[in-house]
Formats: C-alpha cells, structure tokens, sequence
C-alpha cells in the first residue's frame, strides 16, 4: 500500500511542478530594471509559451531595479505571426503595477522583485503564433521590457 501512495504522491508533485515554469525569454530594452527570470503557467521548457483560449495564464518576472522607482504601469502588446506589428493588449486587467501585482512601490535598488500577472486568454482570440512584449514603465520611460514568444491555442 505504501508504494501506491508513494507513487502519487511522487505524480501529484511532478504535476505540481508543470504548472510555472521557467521560459527562455529576451529582453527587449530594459533601462533600470534587470531581468532575472520569467515565468508563465503551463511553459514548459517549450519554444513558444502556449496561451490556451478561454483560461487565464499567469505571468511572473522576477527583477531588480538600480533605483528608486514608483508609479509603474504596465503594458503588453501581441507580435501576430512574427511580423513585427505589435498590437496593443487591450484586456490589460491591471495596469497599475503597484497595484495586486506582488510589487510594493516605490521600490529600492538592490532588492528583487517579482512582479504578478493574471492575463486572460479570450475564447475569440485567433489561434496564431504570437510574440508577446510585456513592459513596465515609469512616466514615458520603459523600465523593463521582455519577449515572451507564445502561441494561442
């Protein structure tokens, strides 16, 4: 009996650890903020993050900043089929990045930081190849900015 509970227990763990992980991303023009990892739920180890239509997919981006910043917005924009015309995300359930994000503004250099996001997939988005840009942003300069590439299914 021992070996079947072993057993799940060892299965409810491995599937745990597929729900966040990990992606290989790129930045796309951070300025004072430096990237130290990105995560999204249901990205495992792929090549393109898989936004699943009708679910709602968490973003994580662990960071830290090399001065004081406070009043971050945030913004996303979706590369269609990789030609190089990002269109706005319009869904954006919180733009206030210091707001049910995970941040505490004003944030100090030298800490890290892991910034949260629930981003809902809607059922009619098109189901492409999409790259997607997500950026922090203070007043008219872009913080952080990272490539995330994705495919809507």
């Amino acid at each position: 009996m021992f070996p079947n509970n072993l057993r799940i227990v060892f299965i409810s763990i491995c599937l745990i650890a597929t729900l966040v992980y990990g992606i290989d991303h790129s930045d796309c023009g951070s300025t004072i903020a430096t990237v130290h990892d990105v995560k999204v739920s249901g990205c495992e180890d792929l090549d393109l993050c898989p936004l699943i239509r009708d679910n709602v997919t968490e973003l994580e981006i662990t960071f830290e900043v090399d001065s004081v910043v406070e009043n971050i917005k945030a913004s996303a924009f979706g590369d269609i089929n990789d030609n190089n015309l990002f269109l706005p995300f319009l869904n954006m359930p919180q733009r206030n990045a210091c707001v049910k994000s995970g941040l505490q503004c004003p944030l100090q250099p030298g800490q890290i930081y892991t910034y949260t996001s629930l981003i809902p997939v809607k059922s009619y988005y098109p189901l492409v190849r999409s790259n997607v840009k997500w950026q922090l942003w203070v007043g008219n300069e872009m913080i952080l900015c990272v490539f995330i590439p994705s495919v809507i299914v």
